[in-house]
């Protein structure tokens, strides 16, 4: 993310940057739509993504009238 420019390559993040996918789901479950929204309004990139966390990253968007795609290497994307 750093050599293409999606993260700033000094390693400084802020609102934008990062987010390990357990922030969806703090407490075992995923938060409320408005939670999820207002974190895909505004992170980057999206590290260590279940299947499940990918779902609910696409459909947040979706829900924000953005056009998505999503893509895996099919390794260790099988639910």
């Amino acid at each position: 993310a750093k050599n293409i420019a999606i993260l700033p390559k000094d390693g400084s993040l802020d609102e934008t940057g990062a987010l390990d996918c357990n922030g969806l789901r703090p407490e075992g479950d995923y938060l409320p739509d408005e939670g999820i929204d207002a974190l895909t309004g505004k992170v980057n990139v999206f590290a260590r993504a279940k299947p499940e966390d990918k779902l609910e990253i696409v459909k947040s968007l979706q829900r924000q009238g953005l056009v998505c795609a999503m893509t895996g290497d099919g390794v260790n994307d099988a639910p």
